[in-house]
């Protein structure tokens, strides 16, 4: 199944992990929530066609922050299981917030480049746990 990711760019955009801001966003991706993965069930029986179901859990894939490098403020962040949020704006007005059970997965270079002059990015990758801090399942939710 191909897998979709939506773009942010990050003006206007601002983002906290474990309450602590994360500054200089330059932009965020993340997959198209409610993806289910195929399970085949194709056996040697079946003379024509593969067959499959979905299946019934849902999905969500990394969250993706590219910002401006600053390694003080990403050593500052947690790697346990806190809230992400994401505030951003449809429109000129329409505020969304999406907000995730998440883990910092790693900090590494960005391949979106910037003059050489405005220093480098640097990709904060979070795992998105489905999980809240009583380890109950909670999936993303917007509001």
């Amino acid at each position: 199944m191909a897998k979709s990711a939506i773009i942010i760019d990050g003006a206007g955009v601002t983002a906290k992990f474990n309450d602590v801001s994360i500054a200089d966003i330059v932009s965020i991706s993340f997959g198209v929530h409610g993806e289910r993965d195929e399970i085949d069930l194709s056996t040697i029986d079946a003379t024509e066609y593969m067959v499959g179901l979905l299946g019934d859990l849902v999905g969500v894939e990394d969250v993706v922050i590219t910002k401006k490098a600053d390694p003080a403020a990403e050593l500052a962040h947690t790697s346990d299981n806190k809230n992400l949020v994401i505030e951003y704006y449809v429109g000129k007005s329409t505020k969304k917030t999406l907000t995730y059970w998440a883990q910092l997965k790693n900090v590494s270079p960005s391949s979106v480049e910037r003059a050489a002059a405005d220093g480098v990015n640097v990709d904060m990758t979070f795992a998105i746990t489905n999980l809240n801090a009583d380890l109950a399942e909670t999936g993303p939710s917007i509001a």
